[in-house]
């Protein structure tokens, strides 16, 4: 039995707003917004942006309605790197942090995902057994020892869970997985997981008939 996850690049949205506070010249009048109307993945591109650049910032035009313009606009707007991750952890349609902020110690996706789930398998209304879901490694995927990459376990077909005795499911007998999120408020960060992302259970076994 195994858990195969598999953690795609994000796909955000372009039609769910986003509020960004950022600073502007100080010889600017007091009235000027500071702060720019966008959306998700606009913010994720300007974070990226501000990632890249050596001074850890990006800056775009905004007109007196707080929305972004080409060319020259009425004001410059300065985002930092912190000004667009707390405006995506604040609200409540931005990424979990772990794909705000990727490798720096947040975490990945797919730990959030194994370490706080459990997984039942159940047949004929039976549990047969019920684990945290890192008891269940998944034995396939990309595999590296870099802090860049994460995959559920080292991809080798003997890296999987074996039941010590064998479960037999009858014809016509009824069987399923479920993987649970006991706490909500994990359970909330991880509804606002952007995909896209699949999850596979894996029963591997044998299947019998009888003599004819």
């Amino acid at each position: 039995m195994r858990v195969v996850i598999s953690d795609l690049p994000p796909e955000f949205p372009d039609d769910v707003d986003i509020e960004i506070d950022g600073t502007v010249p100080e010889s600017s009048p007091a009235n000027l917004p500071r702060v720019v109307n966008t959306d998700v993945l606009r913010a994720m591109e300007l974070l990226e942006e501000a990632k890249d650049a050596d001074s850890g910032t990006t800056s775009l035009q905004i007109d007196n309605n707080a929305k972004e313009v080409e060319g020259t606009g009425v004001v410059e707007l300065t985002l930092s790197i912190s000004d667009i991750e707390t405006a995506l952890e604040e609200q409540k349609v931005g990424p979990p942090k772990e794909q705000v902020s990727r490798n720096n110690g947040a975490g990945t996706i797919i730990g959030k995902l194994i370490y706080n789930t459990v997984t039942t398998l159940y047949v004929g209304e039976k549990i047969m057994i019920q684990m945290p879901t890192w008891f269940f490694p998944a034995g396939a995927g990309p595999y590296s020892e870099s802090g860049n990459n994460t995959t559920h376990g080292e991809p080798s077909p003997t890296a999987t869970f074996r039941f010590a005795e064998p479960i037999f499911i009858d014809k016509q007998q009824n069987f399923r997985v479920e993987i649970e999120v006991p706490n909500t408020d994990t359970l909330k960060e991880i509804q606002k997981i952007y995909g896209p992302m699949n999850l596979w259970v894996v029963l591997d076994g044998y299947m019998t008939r009888d003599v004819q």
